[in-house]
């Protein structure tokens, strides 16, 4: 027998509603990548073996097959990198709550410009850094790490016009970090509010700050000291 259950919606406005829909949207989005990951690499695991069998079986051949080994290994060079390319993605995009830790943020954002790689080749932003080594943060949610990394690079990608660059430095300034992006659009009006104030207030969350003016989004944390 099928019995059905309402739902009573609490008497919320609709903006936080929106807000509730979203939120439970990017709360699920780390199960999905994590699926999709699992599934691509099957096939990619089949593909390495049976790559391996017919090499093996073009070896065997009483008559070379001219180009055959440079073939075989160009073929098995791109399933090595299609693999590579969604473990990497997969680690980063899929940070899932883990506690309060130490993150080093100068991985991460080495990692952010690496993801977003093909954002800035599809609105062709050339992408300069500098990033001072082993620059360690402490969060108290360690899954922010990554989207502090994130948010300012891929800001400053959206607001560049083609054929502009952003300047990307993450560089030690006395007891904090400062990692500054800065793009080609000027003082042009802000479309990116909300990605602001979501920044400000992770940053705010970890002690930190986030200073904006003009071309420059600065994100100011406490350093973890060695």
């Amino acid at each position: 027998m099928l019995t059905s259950t309402t739902v009573e919606t609490p008497d919320v406005p609709t903006q936080a509603l929106e807000k509730m829909v979203r939120a439970t949207w990017f709360a699920a989005v780390p199960g999905l990548v994590d699926s999709l990951i699992h599934d691509a690499r099957n096939p990619l695991n089949a593909l390495t073996l049976n790559l391996e069998v017919l090499t093996e079986k073009i070896r065997a051949l009483p008559n070379p097959v001219p180009s055959a080994d440079k073939n075989l290994r160009a073929i098995r060079e791109q399933v090595f990198r299609v693999d590579a390319i969604l473990r990497k993605f997969a680690d980063f995009l899929a940070a899932r709550p883990a506690g309060a830790g130490e993150a080093n943020l100068s991985e991460l954002v080495v990692r952010a410009l690496e993801v977003l790689g093909h954002e800035a080749r599809s609105g062709r932003v050339r992408m300069l850094s500098r990033i001072d080594a082993g620059l360690k943060v402490r969060f108290e949610e360690l899954s922010a790490a990554p989207f502090v990394a994130l948010q300012p690079v891929l800001r400053g990608i959206q607001r560049s016009v083609p054929g502009g660059e952003i300047s990307v430095s993450l560089m030690e300034e006395g007891e904090r970090v400062g990692f500054t992006v800065t793009d080609s659009a000027g003082s042009r009006s802000e479309t990116h509010a909300d990605v602001l104030s979501s920044l400000e207030w992770v940053c705010t969350q970890n002690g930190g700050s986030v200073i904006v003016r003009g071309a420059d989004c600065q994100v100011v944390l406490p350093l973890v000291q060695p």
